[in-house]
């Protein structure tokens, strides 16, 4: 063979091919991701902003690894700013709001965890940290 004709082979070779079909969809590798979203408006109380300092600190304690990697995505986001409006009509909240979110090979399975992090976000901190770090954990399995 030529060279041009073995140059031609390895690129045919090791190009991918999408069929003709190509979609931007992310590759499925079976492996879970987690996102854990807290969600805000400008006005903000205090058991609001307790939530929002418990589970920054759990979530940078606890998992820092794995949001390091990847695995997880913990995100603060104000619901007032309209660079956020399409994560929040994703959630189709208007206030307040916290949840984990498991992803496993594209499917989504939401849970939302606002009034327990309501309910002990000030009042029980450990409780609340106990609380996320369980649905964490699981989300991750």
């Amino acid at each position: 063979m030529t060279k041009a004709a073995i140059l031609l082979f390895s690129v045919l070779l090791l190009t991918p091919w999408s069929g003709g079909n190509a979609q931007n969809k992310p590759v499925v590798t079976g492996k879970t991701k987690v996102e854990v979203y807290y969600f805000h408006p400008n006005e903000r109380c205090p058991i609001d902003q307790s939530i929002e300092e418990n589970a920054r600190d759990l979530m940078q304690k606890s998992f820092g690894k794995e949001i390091r990697e990847g695995t997880i995505d913990f995100r603060v986001f104000n619901t007032d700013e309209a660079a956020n409006a399409k994560i929040v009509s994703r959630f189709d909240i208007n206030a307040q709001a916290l949840y984990v979110v498991q992803i496993v090979n594209g499917k989504e399975v939401k849970k939302d965890l606002t009034g327990f992090a309501f309910q002990y976000g000030l009042s029980n901190p450990a409780k609340f940290r106990n609380g996320l770090t369980d649905e964490v954990t699981k989300a991750l399995k």
